[in-house]
């Protein structure tokens, strides 16, 4: 256990200094330490995106306040699962899922597994345990494959075609990207999940990972890796959440998803931290000859959220299911990147981001669909759907293609309005008043996403937390 006064010489905001004290602090190996500092060097050589940059125009980084933030919290007593929201302990002791782990102010604070899971080779445990007692495992994936630290991410000379018509030059290269707040999460990740499924494993019931942050003015840097092997089976939700105050909190998390010939995993990632909460997030997918992927991202949560969500298909049959939904309302602002990379041919995608915004809140979609020169007979669709309950509220839309391959199937759509008229007419002819009607359409709109999640406590949950933002 790590003393907490250790910390006290510790300054606030980022600094190589600190990665040192964190490194030490942890006792980690030197390969860990090694892709700390790389990190850092890139985070140090990588300047803040301009207010310019097509990326990130619509998101301003002005009120960010880096210089209050403690990088990164000691540890936390083994009983803090007691600290956590009720509503997390009921998640915790659902007998539904096959496992937990439990994250408070990015730190490890409670596991389990069965037993015969891990009679099988399952590994489920938090990231700093899996560095600890299986490093050649997670030496091999962390940070190397899916989450990298380099320049050329996202570099394309190649135009792209918007939904517009309109040509661009340079695909998502003409910018830094989320490469700045992904360097620095290299740079301080702390706490996280470590999921590994060996070869012909199937779980059967869903695992979950439960993250919770209460610490003023703490950064959390949550890293999450999961491995499923050739011909494995499983199910992943990742739940997070944070305690309200009025002093602003800073995110900035990972996710690396790597999945194997004939593997098939479904994640899920909900996010719910308190309207204090500035949340950055990288997310990638790697997935091999005929490995199918659901993908799931929730967004009810921080008053700032830049994600970027990028799902690679490398070999023929891959196939991906990407979903999300998101729900507004205050002065919230969400800006999603999806990025459907299909660089081997005879694969599948197919996404669906749904979202309501209420009040001033304010959102931006923006999905490309990449199919490289020897990726023929891609198959990929994208939508985006989107309710306004207030006539201050605001979404764009930005759907674009980038075909580089002539035989292939790419469509997207994208909308944007009120509630229909029509359908509130229909249930108010039936003497449901309007406000209700309203709440049953949005309501609606959202439960075939509700739907695809497995436990029934963590769909419970969310349709409440929909519920509580309608408030017609």
């Amino acid at each position: 256990m790590v003393d907490p006064a250790a910390t006290t010489n510790l300054d606030l905001g980022f600094s190589r200094n600190a990665i040192e004290i964190l490194s030490q602090l942890k006792q980690e190996p030197d390969w860990v330490r090694a892709r700390r500092l790389e990190a850092w060097h890139l985070y140090e050589e990588t300047p803040l995106p301009a207010a310019n940059d097509e990326l990130w125009r619509r998101t301003s980084l002005k009120d960010l306040k880096f210089d209050s933030v403690v990088p990164f919290a000691p540890n936390q007593n083994a009983n803090a699962i007691d600290a956590l929201p009720e509503k997390f302990r009921q998640i915790a002791s659902d007998p539904d899922a096959g496992g937990v782990l439990v994250q408070y102010n990015s730190t490890g604070a409670y596991a389990r597994l069965v037993e015969n899971l891990r009679a099988k080779g399952v590994i489920f445990s938090d990231i700093d345990t899996a560095i600890r007692e299986y490093p050649d495992l997670v030496k091999q994936y962390f940070m190397t494959k899916a989450v990298t630290y380099s320049e050329n991410r996202y570099k394309s000379d190649k135009p792209r075609t918007t939904a517009s018509g309109r040509h661009e030059g340079g695909g998502y290269g003409e910018t830094t990207g989320d490469l700045k707040f992904a360097a620095l999460h290299g740079a301080f990740f702390s706490g996280g999940t470590f999921l590994y499924v060996p070869r012909g494993v199937t779980v059967n019931l869903p695992l979950q990972s439960l993250t919770y942050f209460d610490s003023p003015n703490v950064a959390m840097f949550t890293h999450t890796l999961v491995v499923v092997e050739e011909g494995a089976a499983v199910t992943l939700i990742e739940n997070y959440a944070s305690k309200d105050a009025e002093t602003q909190r800073f995110s900035d998390g990972a996710v690396e998803l790597i999945v194997k010939p004939g593997a098939s995993l479904q994640y899920f990632h909900l996010q719910d931290f308190a309207q204090n909460v500035w949340h950055f997030t990288t997310q990638t997918a790697l997935l091999e000859k005929d490995a199918a992927l659901t993908w799931l991202a929730g967004t009810l949560g921080s008053s700032t959220t830049k994600a970027f969500l990028d799902c690679k298909f490398l070999g023929k049959g891959a196939n991906a299911n990407l979903l999300g939904f998101f729900f507004g309302d205050g002065k919230q602002h969400f800006d999603q990147h999806t990025f459907q990379n299909h660089i081997a041919g005879h694969t599948t995608s197919d996404l669906l981001y749904k979202g309501a915004l209420k009040d001033t809140a304010y959102s931006v979609f923006r999905g490309l669909i990449r199919v490289n020169p020897q990726a023929q007979r891609t198959d990929a669709y994208q939508a985006n759907r989107n309710i306004l309950l207030s006539p201050h509220s605001h979404a764009d839309s930005i759907p674009e293609l980038e075909i580089e391959a002539n035989d292939v199937r790419c469509t997207h759509g994208a909308t944007v309005g009120p509630v229909d008229p029509d359908q509130v007419f229909y249930l108010m002819a039936r003497g449901i008043p309007k406000i209700e009607a309203e709440k049953l359409i949005v309501e609606g709109f959202f439960d075939p996403l509700m739907q695809k999640i497995p436990l029934e406590s963590i769909c419970d949950e969310l349709r409440q937390a929909i519920q509580s933002k309608i408030g017609l």
